[in-house]
């Protein structure tokens, strides 16, 4: 997955701000803009895509856009062997190579080079793919989340075992895709099917990334076998594992620059803002202007991968998972107070001590197809 663009420019700002340790006020040019490039190549049979757009300049801070895209650019990507490949502007800044053949191999090193409108030139450090690891197993344990000093909730924490049997992969970093099945803990009668989607539903299956940075040093290692390498965690207040929860993880293979870059990202990610907090060194990348002129930030990837799922439910566990969500207690307002009806079903019209209200609920609780989608996901079993 290519990396958000709201924190990849927060991020590029952050490294303008945080490198210096003395407090000053310096001058800065009102249309100020940096070149953001977010990318990858790996050994999947898929189109290779590179976002490049730029941040936004302080003169622009009242617009609504959070960057611009950097269109009409010229984008290239190379290997060691001489072969390149051209890319094709399919959105405003998003790139994608031409050609079905140019895909990423084991053993071999890639570049990108990019040409901007304005004819600015930036090239990528070379990076070589190592091989892929074999996810060997995901499971989950049963441990204690400790909320408060003296209150602790039950959960389950979701790990994953692998391994490099030539002992060629030093750095992983991992990202995972969650889907449950979601039953509603309210029904609709026929009257209220007026008011739902042309096709409700009382089942549906929510998907959602997982967006933690996960990144894993096994350069000291002399047998590549990892263990208990963290996915996510499910507390008991919450309904993932009452029926069939899936997980899909893939784990990338990456050059020790690729760890170091996202390793700052997540330091970066995890202060606290607190003004006695170590501030992250700046967050190099791989990408540069070719004249050293011209301020870039970004990270073109070269990395190998590998996938697998598993699914789980509640009866794998001693754990009283909360059967109701709490999402769906039912609210209340003032009559003169109508509720958004895009997002909330109106449930019933009552006394709320000595005043009429509306009670109301949202609507997913009561016809799931509103937010999550009745369909199982690919990678379900």
């Amino acid at each position: 997955m290519l990396l958000k663009e709201k924190s990849f420019c927060f991020t590029a700002f952050l490294i303008l701000l945080c490198s210096c340790t003395e407090i000053y006020t310096p001058e800065i040019s009102h249309n100020f803009s940096v070149l953001v490039v977010d990318g990858r190549i790996t050994n999947e049979n898929k189109p290779i895509e590179i976002k490049i757009y730029h941040t936004i300049s302080i003169d622009s801070v009242s617009t609504t856009d959070i960057t611009i895209p950097e269109k009409n650019a010229i984008v290239e990507i190379f290997n060691d062997l001489g072969d390149s490949d051209s890319f094709n502007e399919i959105a405003p800044g998003i790139y994608q190579n031409t050609s079905l053949n140019f895909r990423g191999e084991i053993g071999r090193t890639y570049w990108i080079k990019i040409k901007t409108e304005e004819g600015i030139e930036y090239e990528s450090e070379p990076e070589t793919m190592t091989p892929p690891v074999e996810i060997t197993k995901i499971y989950g344990e049963e441990f204690p989340i400790y909320i408060s000093q003296d209150k602790e909730l039950e959960s389950v924490k979701l790990y994953f075992d692998a391994k490099d049997e030539y002992n060629e992969t030093s750095f992983l970093r991992w990202e995972a895709l969650e889907s449950w099945e979601w039953h509603c803990p309210l029904n609709f009668n026929l009257l209220d099917s007026l008011l739902l989607t042309n096709k409700p539903a009382s089942v549906c299956f929510p998907k959602k990334k997982i967006t933690s940075i996960n990144l894993f040093d096994a350069s000291s290692l002399g047998d590549k076998k990892m263990t208990k390498l963290p996915i996510t965690f499910i507390t008991k207040e919450e309904q993932k594992l009452l029926y069939d929860y899936y997980i899909q993880i893939l784990v990338r293979s990456i050059s020790f620059k690729s760890y170091h870059f996202w390793n700052h990202i997540k330091e970066i990610n995890q202060a606290s803002g607190n003004l006695f907090d170590r501030t992250p060194g700046n967050v190099v990348g791989n990408i540069f202007s070719s004249h050293g002129k011209h301020s870039v930030v970004g990270y073109f990837e070269v990395s190998s991968v590998s996938s697998k799922a598993a699914s789980f439910n509640k009866s794998m566990y001693d754990i009283p998972f909360d059967i109701y969500p709490p999402e769906c207690n039912e609210r209340n307002v003032r009559i003169d107070h109508y509720p958004d009806t895009t997002r909330f079903f109106i449930t019933r019209i009552g006394m709320m001590g000595f005043e009429m209200a509306y009670f109301f609920v949202p609507k997913e609780c009561i016809d799931c197809s509103f937010t999550y989608s009745p369909n199982k996901p690919s990678f379900w079993q």
